[in-house]
């Protein structure tokens, strides 16, 4: 497992741009809007497709990115018969 980053969007641009992209670019390239891609690199929305084009362009895991976004929590489970007379 690798270790958390500390990542927040200055960094995360910065490091983009560095490999000669753009939002505009990555946004053409997984088919959203411009604003999509923003919002995902600023951690206001969720979108997992454009999260994962990301990482895999920073050669990181999304959850390395964004820990508090992107780990899988299971469901608890819940049971019928409790709900039942």
């Amino acid at each position: 497992m690798s270790p958390q980053l500390t990542m927040d969007a200055v960094e995360i641009n910065y490091r983009l741009r560095r490999l000669g992209k753009t939002q505009a670019q990555i946004a053409r390239e997984v088919g959203v809007s411009g604003g999509v891609v923003s919002n995902v690199i600023h951690g206001r929305i969720t979108a997992y497709a454009v999260a994962q084009h990301i990482a895999g362009l920073l050669g990181l895991r999304i959850e390395d990115i964004w820990p508090e976004r992107y780990i899988f929590k299971p469901r608890q489970r819940q049971s019928h018969r409790e709900d039942m007379p």
